[in-house]
């Protein structure tokens, strides 16, 4: 039984379930304590924070899981290419086992899953265990402007832009922090935002979108929507292909699967059977051969990308358009000089500095609220 199943039932205090919810309550308030304390620690100075030597967009948000952030990434990046930019994505690297930092490539062990995704679009990624040395690694090969791939939480760093990403569908985790909910932080939280992002919100009803769209403005920041649709289709040797039958057998291993499989009902497909694993997850052998028995197999990008050649199937592109973002950032970078890709690249650092000398403390600049 998935996790996010076995949450439910017990927040629901169903019958056998319900003996554990004090014990996860307390377990969620204790984390929630935690957390909020390190943030004090950050907003009152005791612990430095870093003003990296480039902008910084930050794609993140406050629920473990599937949000949408990482068509929002991909989105940004080639906004930022078309204005002239020089960017690259900076991230962990879940689910891989590099440490970094280093530019990802085709190695999904290495780099896990979402990287490789992003280096088949050709984009500039960075998997770095420690982001701040995985900026500076980005900026000494060229890099004159950062997507921080799941940064909210990255406190020490301070982002030009803040993005907070919103899933309409479970947009405050059950109201209770892990492990009895999925909120990663208290709500209060979302204060640090620069701006909000509904992800999916075409997907949602107008009703369910106004109400949330209302209670973010009282954080009295910009409210984006998010629209989400299927540009193309695409098999296992990630070629474009039409698209699949109506009749289709999903499996998938993301954060909110859920949506995936609404998307596919709402283009028109009948999902006759749907295998969910857990998010990130190692497709085995065994797994292979169980899903290579049912016809007309449909996945997501992100376990395309971990299954290449070894069984056939079709996957949706996902493309995202999000009104009135562009301007918002365009807004808070444009004091940034843009310029090509050159020797020397090290010009946008003083002499002698790097980010990761700052977020050693050799050379850093505090911030205080």
């Amino acid at each position: 039984m998935r996790l996010e199943i076995i949450r439910k039932k017990i927040l629901k205090k169903e019958k056998g379930w319900a003996i554990l919810y004090p014990i996860l309550y307390v377990a969620s308030r204790i984390y929630c304590f935690a957390v909020s304390a390190r943030t004090d620690l950050y907003k009152n100075g005791i612990l430095a924070k870093v003003v990296p030597p480039v902008p910084v967009i930050s794609v993140g948000n406050i629920v473990a899981g599937g949000a949408g952030k990482t068509p929002l990434v991909e989105f940004i990046y080639t906004m930022l290419e078309d204005m002239g930019f020089s960017p690259a994505v900076v991230m962990r690297g879940y689910g891989g086992k590099e440490k970094g930092p280093i530019f990802a490539s085709d190695d999904t062990e290495r780099f896990g899953d979402e990287a490789v995704l992003f280096f088949k679009r050709g984009f500039r990624v960075v998997v770095s265990r420690d982001r701040l040395k995985g900026i500076d690694f980005a900026v000494e090969n060229g890099a004159n402007i950062v997507i921080l791939d799941d940064g909210f939480q990255q406190l020490k760093i301070v982002p030009t832009v803040n993005i907070v990403v919103v899933d309409p569908f479970n947009p405050f985790g059950g109201n209770h922090c892990l492990p009895l909910g999925t909120l990663r932080e208290p709500v209060s939280a979302l204060e640090r935002a620069d701006c909000f992002v509904l992800s999916r919100s075409n997907l949602a009803s107008v009703e369910k979108i106004n109400s949330l769209e209302l209670y973010l403005k009282t954080f009295k920041k910009p409210v984006f929507r998010a629209h989400q649709t299927f540009k193309m289709w695409m098999d296992e040797n990630f070629a474009e292909v039409p698209p699949p039958p109506r009749d289709i057998t999903v499996f998938c291993g993301i954060g909110n699967p859920e949506q995936f499989l609404e998307m596919l009902r709402l283009e028109g497909f009948d999902v006759e059977k749907a295998f969910i694993f857990p998010d990130h997850h190692v497709y085995s052998p065994e797994d292979v051969e169980r899903l290579s028995r049912y016809p007309n197999l449909v996945t997501t990008e992100k376990d395309a990308v971990k299954l290449k050649e070894k069984i056939s199937f079709k996957f949706p592109v996902l493309n995202v358009e999000v009104f009135g973002l562009k301007e918002f950032i365009v807004n808070r970078i444009k004091n940034v000089e843009k310029h090509e890709e050159k020797d020397g690249q090290k010009a946008l650092l003083p002499d002698g500095i790097s980010a990761s000398q700052i977020a050693e403390g050799k050379v850093f600049e505090e911030i205080f609220p």
